[in-house]
Protein backbone atom coordinates (compact mmCIF):
# COMPACT_ATOMS: atom_id res chain seq x y z
CA UNK A 1 0.00 0.00 0.00
CA UNK A 2 2.93 2.39 0.69
CA UNK A 3 4.40 1.97 -2.56
CA UNK A 4 0.59 2.66 -4.40
CA UNK A 5 0.26 6.02 -2.29
CA UNK A 6 3.96 6.73 -2.89
CA UNK A 7 3.08 6.76 -7.12
CA UNK A 8 -0.06 7.96 -6.76
CA UNK A 9 0.29 10.77 -4.36
CA UNK A 10 3.81 11.52 -6.35
CA UNK A 11 1.86 11.71 -9.86
CA UNK A 12 -0.68 13.68 -8.47
CA UNK A 13 1.70 16.37 -6.96
CA UNK A 14 4.16 16.54 -10.07
CA UNK A 15 1.26 17.32 -12.34
CA UNK A 16 -0.21 19.72 -9.85
CA UNK A 17 2.81 21.46 -10.08
CA UNK A 18 3.70 20.67 -13.43
CA UNK A 19 0.32 21.59 -15.19
CA UNK A 20 -1.17 24.60 -13.03
CA UNK A 21 1.51 26.15 -10.89
CA UNK A 22 4.06 26.20 -13.28
CA UNK A 23 2.46 27.76 -16.26
CA UNK A 24 1.54 30.98 -14.19
CA UNK A 25 4.80 31.00 -12.46
CA UNK A 26 3.19 29.93 -8.69
CA UNK A 27 4.94 28.30 -6.34
CA UNK A 28 3.57 26.33 -3.07
CA UNK A 29 6.18 26.86 -0.77
CA UNK A 30 8.90 24.86 0.55
CA UNK A 31 11.66 22.81 -0.90
CA UNK A 32 9.34 22.53 -4.44
CA UNK A 33 8.72 26.35 -3.74
CA UNK A 34 12.38 26.91 -4.02
CA UNK A 35 13.03 23.95 -7.04
CA UNK A 36 10.30 26.63 -8.73
CA UNK A 37 11.64 29.75 -8.00
CA UNK A 38 15.32 28.37 -9.57
CA UNK A 39 13.46 26.87 -12.33
CA UNK A 40 11.90 29.90 -13.29
CA UNK A 41 15.13 31.93 -13.25
CA UNK A 42 17.76 29.32 -14.09
CA UNK A 43 15.94 26.54 -15.84
CA UNK A 44 17.16 24.30 -13.19
CA UNK A 45 15.25 21.51 -13.06
CA UNK A 46 13.19 21.48 -9.87
CA UNK A 47 12.85 18.13 -9.40
CA UNK A 48 16.33 17.68 -9.28
CA UNK A 49 17.15 20.61 -6.93
CA UNK A 50 13.96 19.45 -4.58
CA UNK A 51 16.21 16.07 -4.37
CA UNK A 52 19.59 18.25 -3.35
CA UNK A 53 18.37 20.19 -1.07
CA UNK A 54 16.66 17.34 0.66
CA UNK A 55 19.72 15.47 1.23
CA UNK A 56 20.66 17.10 4.72
CA UNK A 57 17.14 16.98 5.77
CA UNK A 58 17.34 13.32 5.57
CA UNK A 59 20.74 12.93 6.66
CA UNK A 60 19.23 14.23 10.39
CA UNK A 61 16.10 12.40 9.83
CA UNK A 62 18.53 8.78 9.39
CA UNK A 63 19.05 8.85 13.02
CA UNK A 64 15.72 9.69 14.57
CA UNK A 65 13.58 7.18 12.54
CA UNK A 66 15.42 4.88 10.29
CA UNK A 67 11.68 3.81 8.52
CA UNK A 68 10.74 7.20 7.90
CA UNK A 69 14.34 8.20 6.33
CA UNK A 70 13.48 5.04 4.41
CA UNK A 71 10.10 5.53 2.98
CA UNK A 72 11.05 9.43 2.69
CA UNK A 73 13.73 8.52 0.71
CA UNK A 74 11.38 6.45 -1.52
CA UNK A 75 8.51 9.12 -1.46
CA UNK A 76 11.05 11.78 -2.56
CA UNK A 77 13.18 9.72 -5.54
CA UNK A 78 9.66 8.90 -7.17
CA UNK A 79 8.40 12.81 -6.64
CA UNK A 80 11.24 14.42 -8.02
CA UNK A 81 11.53 11.75 -11.21
CA UNK A 82 7.49 12.75 -11.78
CA UNK A 83 8.22 16.46 -11.50
CA UNK A 84 11.29 16.80 -14.11
CA UNK A 85 9.47 14.04 -16.17
CA UNK A 86 5.76 15.83 -16.45
CA UNK A 87 7.16 19.29 -17.44
CA UNK A 88 5.75 18.85 -20.74
CA UNK A 89 2.41 19.62 -19.21
CA UNK A 90 3.05 23.19 -18.62
CA UNK A 91 2.41 23.73 -22.16
CA UNK A 92 -0.67 21.43 -22.13
CA UNK A 93 -3.57 24.14 -21.38
CA UNK A 94 -4.59 27.55 -19.14
CA UNK A 95 -7.57 27.64 -17.51
CA UNK A 96 -6.72 31.35 -15.89
CA UNK A 97 -4.46 31.96 -12.57
CA UNK A 98 -7.17 31.55 -10.04
CA UNK A 99 -7.98 28.26 -11.85
CA UNK A 100 -4.64 26.91 -12.05
CA UNK A 101 -3.61 28.49 -8.24
CA UNK A 102 -7.10 26.08 -6.97
CA UNK A 103 -6.48 23.01 -9.00
CA UNK A 104 -3.15 22.98 -8.62
CA UNK A 105 -3.19 23.58 -4.68
CA UNK A 106 -5.70 20.65 -4.36
CA UNK A 107 -3.82 17.97 -6.70
CA UNK A 108 -0.31 18.79 -4.57
CA UNK A 109 -2.56 18.31 -1.66
CA UNK A 110 -3.66 15.32 -2.01
CA UNK A 111 -0.74 13.86 -3.11
CA UNK A 112 1.10 15.44 -0.26
CA UNK A 113 -1.66 13.82 2.36
CA UNK A 114 -2.25 10.58 0.54
CA UNK A 115 1.47 10.04 1.37
CA UNK A 116 1.29 11.10 4.51
CA UNK A 117 -1.52 8.79 5.30
CA UNK A 118 0.52 5.70 4.76
CA UNK A 119 3.77 7.18 6.58
CA UNK A 120 5.80 8.48 3.43
CA UNK A 121 6.70 11.86 2.15
CA UNK A 122 7.88 13.85 -0.90
CA UNK A 123 10.90 14.85 1.17
CA UNK A 124 12.22 18.13 2.08
CA UNK A 125 9.41 20.00 4.12
CA UNK A 126 7.06 17.32 4.30
CA UNK A 127 9.57 15.48 6.06
CA UNK A 128 10.66 17.78 8.50
CA UNK A 129 6.34 18.28 9.22
CA UNK A 130 6.01 14.37 9.58
CA UNK A 131 9.33 14.77 12.44
CA UNK A 132 7.36 16.99 13.98
CA UNK A 133 3.93 16.23 14.06
CA UNK A 134 5.30 13.18 15.58
CA UNK A 135 6.82 14.70 18.26
CA UNK A 136 4.32 17.67 19.24
CA UNK A 137 1.04 15.80 18.43
CA UNK A 138 -0.04 18.47 15.79
CA UNK A 139 -0.95 17.69 12.42
CA UNK A 140 2.10 17.14 10.08
CA UNK A 141 -0.27 19.70 7.31
CA UNK A 142 0.40 22.86 10.14
CA UNK A 143 4.19 22.47 9.89
CA UNK A 144 4.01 22.11 6.17
CA UNK A 145 1.81 25.05 6.27
CA UNK A 146 4.31 27.08 8.13
CA UNK A 147 7.39 26.05 6.30
CA UNK A 148 5.34 26.88 2.77
CA UNK A 149 4.44 30.13 4.10
CA UNK A 150 8.03 31.21 4.96
CA UNK A 151 9.41 30.41 1.54
CA UNK A 152 6.31 32.56 -0.29
CA UNK A 153 7.52 35.47 1.85
CA UNK A 154 10.86 35.14 0.96
CA UNK A 155 10.03 35.19 -2.48
CA UNK A 156 7.59 38.10 -2.36
CA UNK A 157 10.35 40.32 -4.23
CA UNK A 158 10.88 37.75 -6.85
CA UNK A 159 7.66 37.00 -8.02
CA UNK A 160 5.50 40.03 -7.63
CA UNK A 161 2.59 40.77 -5.52
CA UNK A 162 0.20 39.12 -7.98
CA UNK A 163 1.74 35.92 -8.56
CA UNK A 164 2.43 36.06 -4.33
CA UNK A 165 -1.40 36.18 -3.83
CA UNK A 166 -2.55 33.26 -6.08
CA UNK A 167 0.44 31.23 -4.80
CA UNK A 168 -0.80 32.08 -1.35
CA UNK A 169 -4.15 30.63 -2.75
CA UNK A 170 -2.64 27.45 -3.88
CA UNK A 171 -0.99 27.15 -0.71
CA UNK A 172 -4.44 27.14 1.39
CA UNK A 173 -5.62 25.03 -0.58
CA UNK A 174 -2.64 22.58 -0.32
CA UNK A 175 -3.22 22.32 3.23
CA UNK A 176 -7.06 21.90 2.74
CA UNK A 177 -6.39 18.62 0.97
CA UNK A 178 -3.67 17.69 2.72
CA UNK A 179 -5.45 17.77 5.85
CA UNK A 180 -8.00 16.35 4.45
CA UNK A 181 -6.12 13.13 2.91
CA UNK A 182 -3.66 12.47 5.19
CA UNK A 183 -6.49 10.97 8.10
CA UNK A 184 -7.49 8.47 5.19
CA UNK A 185 -6.04 5.15 4.05
CA UNK A 186 -8.41 5.05 1.46
CA UNK A 187 -6.36 3.07 -0.88
CA UNK A 188 -6.44 -0.27 1.65
CA UNK A 189 -10.01 -0.07 2.52
CA UNK A 190 -10.62 -0.01 -1.56
CA UNK A 191 -8.76 -3.19 -1.91
CA UNK A 192 -9.99 -4.91 0.51
CA UNK A 193 -13.37 -4.10 -0.12
CA UNK A 194 -12.67 -5.54 -3.81
CA UNK A 195 -11.13 -8.54 -2.03
CA UNK A 196 -13.98 -9.63 0.03
CA UNK A 197 -16.69 -9.08 -2.95
CA UNK A 198 -14.34 -11.84 -5.22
Amino acid sequence: MKWIAIVLGSSALAFGVDAFLSPYRLIDGGLIGIGLLLNYHFGIMPGLTVLLISAPVFVGVFFYDKALFRSGVYGLLVSSLLIDLFSPAAEWFRLGIAAHALLGGWLIGTGVGMMLAYRTNSGGTDLIGQVAADRTGLPAAFYILLFDMMVLLAALHVIGAVRTLYSLLAIVVVFAATMRYSKRKFLGKSIHFFGVKR
